[in-house]
């Protein structure tokens, strides 16, 4: 039997990753930017509706937790090999108070994702269908964050807080191995701030509209900073024509064609961001982030931060306390 050699002395901590990602903000923010738009746009996409889909994850979020508690390892492939994931018991007015929503909407979502099969009663028992694995299962993200904490790690090692780099293929093989440990830290790291983000806006939508007006500034600001493989991942053909050609801002049309929702919805939500001063728009009606964006959303990038920092602490300290991988 192999022992674990494990240094406790090389233990990082949250307060230096924090200071860290504030002090090369400028070289990493690019990146980010694609990290969270991609998240955003996976999860859209599974199901038209973005809370329906954190409402998933939470519920497997608590599966992960019961996990833990108990002992229970999982990696990813045996995690998804299974025809069904039982989750453990769930309070509606416990998750409205979570989402911060009124509880006859999450009941309703509840019904929703029941009545398209993503969940199903089962005596006692509340599954989570095989059917609906693709849907949440995290093939890209799982690259994409990976390749983010591995340029993070160039900078820690740079700056002497950890001995050297991590590579992304050692990241990947780490979350897949302990999945059900690791994937819980980043759904524990992902739900509250999106949360966050939702009750900041009013509303998940308009978070991801407005996120991809900055997703379309980001892509045309050519500087050095910018992460081409991070980009080339998260892009296709298509998301990527629409971002050339839309320079300066992007149009209702565009935004409805990259997110996936619905032009009427989009004009909407866009006349709130506009109203609150976080959008503002050219002679040609192409929309980009205003001059007040900075100010308004100071104090949650800040949250942001705190949240991230734990969560890139956790993983950081998988490979540099444990030394015999």
């Amino acid at each position: 039997m192999i022992t674990k050699t494990l240094n406790l002395s090389k233990r990082v901590q949250s307060k230096d990753i924090y200071n860290c990602l504030f002090k090369n903000f400028n070289l990493l923010s690019a990146d980010w930017v694609y990290h969270q738009w991609n998240w955003l746009h996976q999860n859209y996409d599974a199901f038209n509706d973005l809370i329906k889909y954190f409402i998933s994850i939470s519920l497997i979020r608590n599966t992960f937790r019961i996990y833990q508690e108990n002992g229970f390892k999982y990696n990813y492939d045996e995690y998804y090999s299974r025809d069904e994931i039982q989750i453990g018991e769930f309070n509606i007015s416990e998750l409205a108070k979570e989402f911060e929503l009124p509880k006859e909407t999450m009941r309703r979502k509840i019904l929703e994702l029941e009545k398209a099969k993503v969940i199903r009663k089962q005596g006692k028992k509340l599954i989570f269908d095989k059917s609906a694995y693709n849907l949440v299962q995290p093939i890209k993200q799982i690259k994409i964050t990976s390749k983010y904490l591995s340029k993070f790690s160039d900078i820690l090692a740079k700056e002497k807080i950890i001995d050297e780099s991590i590579s992304e293929e050692q990241i990947i093989k780490r979350f897949k191995n302990e999945f059900s440990k690791t994937w819980l830290w980043f759904y524990e790291f992902q739900l509250p701030l999106m949360i966050r983000w939702k009750n900041f806006f009013e509303d998940i939508n308009s978070f991801y509209i407005w996120g991809t007006c900055g997703l379309n500034q980001v892509y045309n600001l050519k500087s050095k900073n910018k992460s081409e493989e991070i980009e080339s991942i998260v892009l296709d053909d298509f998301l990527e024509t629409l971002l050339e050609e839309s320079q300066a801002g992007l149009n209702i049309m565009s935004i409805s064609e990259m997110t996936k929702i619905p032009r009427a919805t989009v004009i909407r939500k866009i006349k709130f961001l506009e109203k609150e001063k976080l959008v503002q728009y050219n002679n040609k009606k192409q929309y980009f982030l205003s001059n007040f964006t900075p100010l308004k959303v100071s104090p949650l990038i800040k949250e942001q931060f705190l949240l991230k920092s734990d969560f890139i602490t956790k993983m950081i300290n998988l490979f540099v306390v444990d030394q015999s991988n």
